[in-house]
């Protein structure tokens, strides 16, 4: 059945629609899967986080992989093109794949949280899965153990993954958690954030049209309307990041 999304420029969608994810990425990394074979976790150092390194961590992304929660506005993802395709990066996602798995395989939650651990900063922002999202609820509860485990690390989130309990992590004074929101997901993603809505969750909409009228609440991601430079942006900017920082939205522009 269509659902109608009121006066916030989404119209009328189905909640049926899937994304099947991105087949050349998908035949791309399976390939390297077997390849990896590294017994410790590593690090990504994304330009747009952080000017330091070791800022965020990444598994391989789409819903063959870690993203049970994918729709079909998930097409056009940034973590299936680019650099993403490039070996070192691919096998890297790959390696933290295999090693988060095996660890699950085991129902050792404990030992992958400080496996993780070892692999951090000792301070600043950390933003869990700048490619990919959280795949099952072991993966939930693995990060609810780091967060709380490295208090002086602000960690964020975004997800598509609605149908696990988030609670063991949005507990967690230095950990922000928002729902990506898009026109295929909607109805969920606003359950989401209103059962989670003391913890601070809130609407990460996106990918969102340029010149299209904004949700209620919201603003833009200061990198995606050319407001602030992409290098070290989301350390400058704090928004996503520190709970208090904002009370709005987030909305991100295509890009």
């Amino acid at each position: 059945m269509p659902v109608r999304l009121g006066q916030n420029g989404l119209g009328c969608i189905q909640m049926t629609d899937k994304y099947f994810g991105n087949k050349k990425y998908q035949k791309s990394v399976l390939k390297i899967i077997p390849e990896s074979t590294r017994e410790t976790f590593s690090m990504s150092s994304p330009s747009k986080i952080s000017k330091k390194s070791h800022r965020a961590f990444s598994l391989p992304a789409g819903p063959e992989f870690s993203c049970p929660g994918a729709t079909n506005a998930c097409r056009d993802c940034y973590a299936q093109k680019g650099r993403h395709f490039f070996k070192a990066v691919q096998s890297l996602l790959a390696a933290n794949w295999n090693l988060m798995r095996s660890f699950e395989k085991e129902d050792d939650a404990v030992g992958c949280a400080l496996e993780i651990s070892k692999a951090l900063p000792k301070s600043g922002i950390f933003r869990i899965h700048e490619s990919g999202d959280f795949h099952s609820q072991f993966a939930v509860n693995v990060w609810a153990l780091v967060v709380q485990a490295n208090p002086r690390i602000n960690f964020y989130a975004y997800t598509r993954s609605f149908n696990l309990n988030f609670s063991p992590l949005v507990q967690a004074t230095n950990f922000m958690l928002w729902a990506s929101t898009d026109k295929f997901n909607l109805k969920e993603a606003k359950e989401v954030v209103r059962k989670y809505r003391h913890y601070k969750v809130k609407h990460a909409y996106g990918p969102w049209k340029h010149g299209s009228s904004l949700p209620e609440v919201s603003f833009v991601c200061p990198v995606t309307n050319g407001k602030l430079a992409v290098e070290g942006a989301c350390e400058r900017c704090n928004l996503c990041i520190l709970p208090n920082r904002t009370k709005k939205n987030v909305v991100f522009y295509i890009h």
